[in-house]
């Protein structure tokens, strides 16, 4: 008789929590699992929690779209094959990789619902536990700007130094508009420190420093 592994094998010992990973705790997660291609191409497509990744069918469809982004392009490059006809084939690993990780995690979020009063019990230890030591925390994110409020306070510092500059440089019509010159990707590390990055259309991405919690766009300057 043929011994059938389950496709959930690898996965039998998830995080308890591993059901409302947000943000960075999420990609560390798909990381360690599948891999940094995988946890990059997750975030290109805005999955950045674990419910949005189980109301996707499968995160490699957007490879089949006709999408001119050289992130995508590399990306593409890294999980999969280029054909002699210059298509490109997924690895089979990554495939299954994700189906594997999708199905685990659909099983787990059944024997929650199934287990309504053990998770409720579960959820109230874990909120006790994380309210008695992220409660400075959580006091410092209250406190600070929100990532809406960070993004507006870079966008302006760039628009204001290209108005500064339009003379220096001797160009009337001066200014730098993101998604087409710029990418600004901001968000919360796991301990509510903003972090920023600014992608140059010329490829390079460029880490911006802070200066009293609030993000500079100096270093994105200084490279161009």
């Amino acid at each position: 008789k043929n011994f059938v592994m389950p496709i959930s094998y690898h996965f039998d010992h998830l995080p308890s929590n591993v059901l409302s990973l947000p943000g960075y705790d999420f990609f560390q997660f798909i990381r360690t699992i599948l891999g940094e291609p995988e946890a990059k191409l997750l975030n290109k497509i805005s999955v950045k929690i674990t419910s949005s990744l189980l109301l996707i069918e499968d995160p490699l469809y957007i490879f089949n779209q006709d999408i001119d982004d050289e992130e995508l392009d590399t990306l593409k490059e890294q999980l999969g094959f280029k054909m002699k006809n210059d298509t490109f084939l997924i690895k089979p690993g990554v495939s299954s990789g994700f189906v594997s990780l999708e199905q685990a995690l659909k099983e787990k979020l059944n024997q929650q619902l199934k287990h309504p009063t053990k998770r409720k019990q579960q959820q109230n230890i874990n909120t006790s536990l994380i309210s008695s030591l992220t409660t400075p925390i959580q006091e410092a994110r209250t406190s600070s700007l929100s990532l809406s409020e960070h993004k507006s306070h870079a966008l302006n510092l760039i628009k204001k130094w290209c108005n500064e500059n339009r003379e220096n440089l001797n160009l009337e019509n001066f200014h730098l508009e993101e998604g087409i010159d710029f990418m600004l990707n901001i968000d919360f590390d796991r301990n509510s420190v903003v972090q920023a990055t600014i992608k140059c259309k010329c490829g390079k991405v460029i880490s911006l420093c802070k200066n009293d919690q609030k993000i500079q766009v100096s270093n994105f300057y200084k490279h161009l």
